[in-house]
């Protein structure tokens, strides 16, 4: 059965992301200093703001993924669990204020973010399973080629220099 908080939490994301947007929107273009338009200033976040609205409004319409009585599998009624979401406010606000520009090189940075993520929210499961040493070896190859990818992403397609 669809969680009872879906619609206020799609109506949530929609409206984060639409304001993200409008204020990406009006971030200065620098047309006149020739810049590329790629790599305008406002371009990503105004991207990842639509994209937040559009998931916004997924979430909101969404239906049941199952007849109604029938309960899936580990389904909590989609009340997330407290722990889960303070890992992930700390990890990211952890990556945003201790690792962007303040310490490691951004590559390494964010590998160490994708896969802590990755051990920390699957230990539980892969524990319980016996796959731990599994679960640690995709988590490194899964950071090591997300950090790859996004550092070449930023560096070569969008032409923001890291640090």
């Amino acid at each position: 059965m669809r969680g009872t908080h879906d619609r206020p939490f799609g109506l949530f994301w929609l409206a984060l992301g639409l304001a993200i947007a409008f204020e990406s929107w009006r971030m200065p273009r620098l047309e006149e200093q020739g810049i590329n338009p790629y790599t305008i200033p406002g371009l990503v976040p105004g991207l990842l703001g639509l994209i937040l609205g559009i998931f916004g409004v997924v979430l909101f319409f969404r239906r049941a993924p199952m007849a109604e009585g029938v309960a899936l599998e580990g389904n909590d009624g989609g009340v997330a669990e407290p722990w889960r979401v303070a890992l992930a406010f700390l990890l990211c606000v952890g990556f945003g204020v201790g690792a962007l520009g303040h310490g490691p090189p951004f590559w390494l940075g964010a590998g160490l973010f994708l896969f802590l993520a990755i051990i920390l929210f699957e230990y539980p499961d892969h524990k319980a399973a016996g796959t731990l040493r599994y679960g640690i070896i995709r988590a490194a190859l899964v950071g090591a080629i997300g950090a790859a990818a996004i550092t070449l992403i930023f560096q070569e397609i969008f032409l923001v220099r890291l640090p």
